[in-house]
């Protein structure tokens, strides 16, 4: 009987260790455990913009922008959340990964992750007229003091260049007009941005094939620099005509002064080279799109647009010094002899 009751106690003894070892554990969850489904609580503010390349107050910002564009009554079923759609597709945007990978992270279709992506990628683009604009005369005065402090060059509003977004062949009788010198399908994106990085102007629309020259020529920005609507100067590589609005660099810089023109003009033009190896940093969406051709045009708007707002709200991100190699400084473009006077005047007038 003693015997018995010994073991009772043992019993007994483990078993109230046993239920003070999950209350303590239990505390501890209640405590230190965060709802993983909510990035919000469950990141830090860099872990968050790691993954969505955006702060936590810069989604809040953008999300009460789109919402009235990606949310509508439905008859039936459960609506997405506003926040929720937008998470996804900056998901997508960053990663540059597959739709399915996407919908396994948040228990989505990748049918329901495609139409997502569309959905707020047009909403994002619609908000270009917003936060993308070509500086006025008023705001030129900055930005070309800042140009002058970064590189030397003087009266700069922006540094103009083309970058290649890869994507998969469009099929069709028209597919070839996209593939690029490099061989590969591509869209040719035209930005022009200040020294701080910030985007002034993007077109998104030509083929890989055209010329960067071209698709500037053909660009709303050129008639209004042509017609002295909007501010000059802006700066390009050889790629480029040279022009009054649009300097180059010389072939072959001879004298001394040309050799100071020569150094100063590609330093101060070398934040958009910068400004494309960081868009694609940012959104490595933009690396290799596997989207529709219409998707592929308003995505990459959509990430111009919110580079730009990763600005505003000056995210902690760091991104490598990748210069972007898309130019096409091999090949010189004939330059119009008012562009020859233009640069001559400044060689003149600055670097002599």
């Amino acid at each position: 009987m003693q015997q018995i009751n010994w073991y009772t106690a043992m019993a007994l003894s483990r078993l109230q260790d046993f239920e003070d070892r999950r209350n303590r554990i239990n505390r501890f969850s209640i405590r230190k455990l965060q709802d993983m489904s909510n990035p919000f609580e469950s990141f830090s503010e860099y872990q968050f913009q790691a993954r969505f390349r955006l702060s936590k107050e810069g989604v809040i910002f953008v999300a009460a922008l789109i919402k009235p564009k990606i949310v509508s009554p439905l008859k039936r079923g459960a609506q997405i959340p506003a926040f929720m759609q937008l998470l996804v597709a900056l998901r997508f945007y960053s990663a540059g990964t597959f739709q399915i990978q996407i919908g396994d992270l948040t228990n989505l279709s990748q049918g329901t992750i495609s139409k997502i992506v569309k959905r707020v990628s047009h909403a994002l683009a619609s908000l270009k007229p917003q936060f993308i604009r070509y500086p006025t005369e008023n705001e030129a005065v900055v930005i070309r003091q800042r140009f002058y402090d970064y590189g030397g060059f003087p009266g700069v509003i922006g540094a103009i260049d083309c970058t290649h977004v890869l994507i998969k062949s469009v099929g069709g009788p028209n597919a070839e007009l996209f593939r690029d010198r490099k061989g590969n399908f591509s869209i040719n994106v035209q930005l022009i941005c200040t020294s701080d990085l910030k985007i002034t102007n993007v077109v998104a629309r030509w083929y890989g094939s055209c010329h960067d020259n071209r698709i500037f020529e053909n660009s709303k920005i050129c008639g209004q620099l042509e017609r002295a609507e909007v501010p000059s100067v802006l700066l390009g590589d050889s790629g480029y005509g040279c022009t009054p609005f649009l300097l180059t660099p010389f072939s072959h810089p001879v004298t001394a002064a040309e050799k100071r023109y020569q150094s100063a003009q590609i330093k101060t033009r070398n934040p958009i080279e910068r400004c494309n190896g960081v868009l694609k940093q940012r959104f490595n969406c933009l690396r290799y799109m596997r989207l529709k051709l219409r998707t592929c045009l308003t995505t990459i708007v959509a990430c111009c647009v919110l580079h730009n707002i990763a600005l505003l709200h000056r995210d902690n991100l760091q991104f490598e010094e990748e210069v972007d190699e898309d130019h096409e400084e091999d090949t010189v473009t004939p330059l119009s002899s008012s562009g020859i006077a233009s640069r001559t005047r400044i060689v003149l007038s600055h670097f002599s």
